[in-house]
């Protein structure tokens, strides 16, 4: 299992330096900042709002400050966490 912090879709959580609650709703996003492209742990949305001029929240697993509600766990999720490591080894971005 990886180092990781791995929360499923769903997962409301905030980050360190804010009040504000959010929704995970992706996973691994691959984004471009000045022309290089990456990837963050996961993509998320504000509560009670959600999705504002299709613009996602990007942050690490090291941003979270606190876990407020753990999403959905089904076998497909479990699957996923099982793969997690060795699918996180085939990005190529920074």
């Amino acid at each position: 299992m990886s180092n990781r912090t791995v929360l499923p879709i769903g997962s409301v959580i905030r980050v360190k330096g804010s009040t504000e609650p959010l929704m995970i709703v992706n996973q691994c996003p691959v984004t471009e900042k000045d022309g290089v492209q990456g990837y963050f742990d996961f993509g998320g949305v504000t509560l009670p709002v959600g999705l504002i001029d299709q613009r996602l929240i990007f942050f690490n697993k090291e941003d979270i400050e606190e876990v407020l509600f753990v999403g959905y766990i089904d076998r497909r999720f479990q699957d996923f966490l099982i793969q997690y490591d060795e699918n996180i080894e085939k990005i190529t971005y920074p």
